[in-house]
């Protein structure tokens, strides 16, 4: 049931959200995954890279936490995604980069900093940058060694991703009768 009277803590995550021409690519290669793997796709209108995951905040808290945000300073980078992979744990299928970029990692980290400076609990895995274009996937069909998709005869050829990040965003995620909506509520440039 929707929050309609802003009482109930607010679930967030810091993302990278995709330009157009990005998330469409990214959305062909979650089709063709499907083929494969068959599962549930992600929406295209969803489809993101998480950079910390916050989970539930009072609402009270956002404003501090979007003016620290606005005052960090990190570089914008380029992340290539080139490998597609099934985690069989959890059955999600993905992208994901070969080679992490430093800025990234590092921005990561700022995140993570700032998040600990305020005192706002997150998740503190080590980060895994992934992009979910599947859930319920049939991670069997993919490579038994790695998990691989890319790997596989029958995806057939994978064409590498680039993806310009040149901000991030804090996204509130809301439950409603049609399922989970994103909302965008900051946007911070990268240098």
């Amino acid at each position: 049931m929707p929050d309609t009277e802003g009482l109930k803590p607010a679930r967030l995550f810091l993302a990278l959200w995709p330009q157009a021409p990005v998330r469409r690519r990214l959305a062909e290669e979650g089709r063709r995954l499907h083929t494969t793997l068959a599962g549930r796709p992600t929406r295209p209108e969803t489809i993101h890279l998480t950079l910390v995951f916050i989970g539930g905040l009072a609402r009270d808290r956002i404003p501090a936490l979007q003016a620290r945000l606005a005052g960090i300073e990190a570089a914008a980078f380029q992340i290539e995604f080139d490998r597609a992979d099934c985690w069989r744990h959890n059955r999600v299928a993905f992208l994901a980069p070969s080679a992490m970029p430093v800025a990234l990692l590092d921005l990561v980290g700022k995140l993570e900093g700032t998040l600990a400076d305020l005192a706002i609990p997150f998740d503190r895995r080590p980060y895994q940058a992934h992009v979910t274009l599947l859930r319920k996937a049939d991670c069997q069909k993919a490579d038994p060694a790695t998990g691989r998709v890319s790997d596989t005869p029958e995806w057939g050829a994978f064409r590498p991703i680039a993806w310009s990040a040149a901000d991030y965003v804090l996204v509130e995620s809301v439950s409603t009768p049609d399922g989970i909506r994103y909302d965008l509520i900051g946007r911070y440039a990268l240098l």
